[in-house]
């Protein structure tokens, strides 16, 4: 998945208060310092990429002047669209300065760390400026200590799936020529009072904020492309949280395990009932999800890995058998409430972001997250999946529902309604 998941992150983070160069890069220091994904670099071989541990220069700062608001967007876009070479830090930082208020752009790469490894990285930044706190320096993890002692039961019959599988691989012929991805990107806030009362309702019903969004979710998909909706929503899970030994909460990982919930073809169920019914499902799958990741990553370790051209051939293939409006899933990224600042602290969180952008698989999915209690949202959508109404369209009836649902007692009955409008249509 590392080789594969070529993704730029970019966080932006819009500060009031002061700190100078200095204390920037020393606390850009010490999280490289921290951190094996950003001690090391990336090394090529003929057999795939390697990480070099702690060998990489300090990490790269760029100094801007920022004369208006919209100055990040900017820098936003550049370093969305920058890779990242191999012999550098994986890891980049732009300092948007002015007197009153700084904008700090964090972008990073997928293959290092995944979003809440983003958060992380900010928080022990933002931190680190107005203390000389030592961060100690954690031990490069490995694959094989998410593996641990996991071997298979009947060891011939996965060195024959895997040989099957990597003779198929080297079928793959290099493209030439890179694909080209350009995401609709559209953020949007609820606001404090539905955010607010979509906890308390959440409460009242029982199930956690996760579940009530996936329903949302799937209900939005099913108003604007009716049975053609995706047969399935893709749920990244944090490994971390005690899940495995090896991970701490507060290590940089890239990833590795989600689960999936069917989408129902049916708008009769009423919204807080299938709320309820995906609350018990989740669980289970995360549990299961766990049990299977080391089987997982042994099989995965046995694979040749693809080269970058031959990412692209897929891709360009997909581009050909794909058409506008057909996917089998869709992802659902929710990176829960994010505090990257303590309440004494002497610099205030005036806006944080999330940005992402892909160079080889295409982007199809909903990033929801919370700061200063405001729920956030983020489609990033590739054109080739849908058109810029359709992702508008998909927005508003997703806060339309949020809002049916949270802000009034009889909207289930309403939303029945209407969705059996959209099925009539």
């Amino acid at each position: 998945m590392e080789h594969i998941v070529e993704v730029n992150i970019v966080c932006f983070v819009r500060l009031e208060g002061s700190f100078d160069v200095d204390q920037l890069r020393s606390a850009l220091s010490r999280v490289q310092r921290k951190h094996p994904t950003l001690r090391a670099l990336i090394r090529e071989e003929r057999d795939g990429l390697y990480y070099e541990a702690d060998s990489a220069p300090e990490i790269p700062l760029r100094i801007v002047p920022r004369v208006t608001e919209d100055d990040y967007r900017r820098e936003c876009q550049t370093e969305l669209t920058t890779g990242f070479a191999y012999d550098q830090p994986q890891l980049r930082a732009v300092w948007l300065q002015s007197e009153s208020e700084s904008d700090l752009l964090l972008t990073t790469t997928h293959r290092m760390c995944d979003g809440m490894s983003v958060f992380l990285i900010v928080r022990e930044v933002l931190r680190s400026l107005h203390s000389d706190e030592e961060l100690v320096p954690y031990e490069p993890i490995t694959v094989q200590d998410v593996i641990g002692d996991y071997q298979p039961p009947q060891p011939w019959k996965r060195k024959l799936a895997a040989g099957l599988m990597n003779g198929l691989l080297r079928l793959i012929p290099n493209s030439r020529r890179a694909p080209e991805n350009n995401e609709h990107y559209v953020e949007w806030r609820a606001g404090r009072t539905l955010s607010n009362a979509m906890k308390q309702r959440c409460r009242a019903e029982g199930v956690s904020v996760h579940a009530a969004l996936l329903v949302a979710l799937e209900r939005a998909l099913f108003a604007v492309f009716g049975k053609k909706l995706p047969s399935s929503i893709i749920n990244p899970i944090d490994l971390r949280r005690g899940r495995f030994a090896a991970l701490k909460s507060d290590m940089v990982f890239f990833g590795g395990g989600n689960f999936k919930i069917r989408t129902e073809q049916s708008p009769d169920v009423k919204f807080w009932a299938r709320a309820r019914t995906i609350h018990e499902e989740i669980p289970g799958e995360v549990k299961q999800e766990i049990l299977d990741i080391p089987s997982r990553f042994h099989f995965l370790e046995m694979l040749r890995p693809l080269s970058s051209r031959q990412i692209q051939s897929i891709m360009r293939l997909d581009d050909v058998l794909t058409f506008k409006g057909s996917w089998n899933s869709f992802g659902f990224s929710n990176l829960g409430n994010v505090v990257v600042l303590d309440s004494d602290a002497l610099l205030r969180l005036k806006d944080l972001r999330l940005y992402v952008h892909s160079f080889n698989i295409r982007m199809l999915g909903l990033i929801p997250y919370t700061v200063n209690g405001e729920m956030c949202f983020c489609w990033a959508i590739d054109e080739k999946y849908m058109s810029r109404s359709q992702v508008d369209a998909l927005k508003r009836e997703f806060m339309d529902l949020l809002q049916n649902q949270v802000l009034r007692a009889d909207g289930d009955a309403s939303e029945v309604t209407r969705m059996r409008a959209v099925v009539a249509q």
